[in-house]
């Protein structure tokens, strides 16, 4: 019979296995989000580094935010590396919540797409958000200081129905490019609604997929 693996184990693989996903889809790519729920600002641009992944996962550690994402991609972590212990918690609480996180982390990678809803001025308990986003598995929250970066996750969609809306646009750019050049979610259509804001953000290819003479929707 298999020895079964303990916690900490499973949290360690777990969090090396998705810094993997994490750095192709958060870390590789800028991310351009519109949509009706946003009332503050027309788009958000969504840029991820290295050292936001350890926010995600809820895990304490002696070790700075880059090194342990470094650690994660390249299999290196070791369970020494990390611990449940936080202050003004105690270990049974933090293992509960690096439970919740972990188990979600796989569910936040191709988040901006179809289904996912996003809010403006996130609130859930102690946690404020300034832009959160959320799917069937789990919630997203972003800190916005210019551009937008996760800080927190949580399980399950955490959006209030009153407030949040679909994505109606995701434009997608390299990180380091001027001019976000794919569309993820959305069409010329949807372009032309947000062309006087977003005109000096596109690569030509698509600004001529906008329709000529086409009106604004309302």
């Amino acid at each position: 019979m298999a020895e079964q693996k303990s916690f900490k184990e499973r949290v360690k693989e777990t969090v090396i296995q998705n810094a993997y996903s994490y750095k192709r889809y958060f870390v590789d790519y800028e991310y351009l989000l519109c949509s009706a729920a946003f009332v503050k600002n027309e788009y958000y641009i969504v840029s991820a580094y290295e050292d936001n992944y350890l926010h995600l996962t809820g895990l304490h550690t002696s070790l700075d935010a880059t090194t342990f994402f470094e650690k994660c991609y390249k299999g290196t972590l070791e369970e020494k590396d990390f611990d449940f212990c936080k202050s003004g918690q105690n270990e049974s609480e933090v293992k509960g919540s690096v439970r919740r996180k972990i188990n979600s982390l796989p569910s936040i990678i191709n988040m901006f797409n179809v289904g996912t809803f996003v809010e403006e001025d996130f609130e859930k308990n102690r946690i404020r958000c300034a832009l959160a986003a959320g799917n069937v598995s789990a919630t997203l929250g972003f800190v916005v200081a210019g551009k937008a970066k996760p800080m927190t996750l949580l399980k399950g969609n955490e959006l209030s129905s009153a407030k949040a809306k679909k994505l109606d646009l995701v434009l997608r750019r390299k990180s380091g490019e001027s001019r976000f050049t794919e569309i993820q979610l959305g069409d010329g259509g949807r372009l032309a609604e947000h062309k006087d804001a977003l005109s000096s953000l596109l690569s030509e290819d698509l600004l001529s997929l906008i329709p000529k003479g086409e009106k604004t929707v309302g």
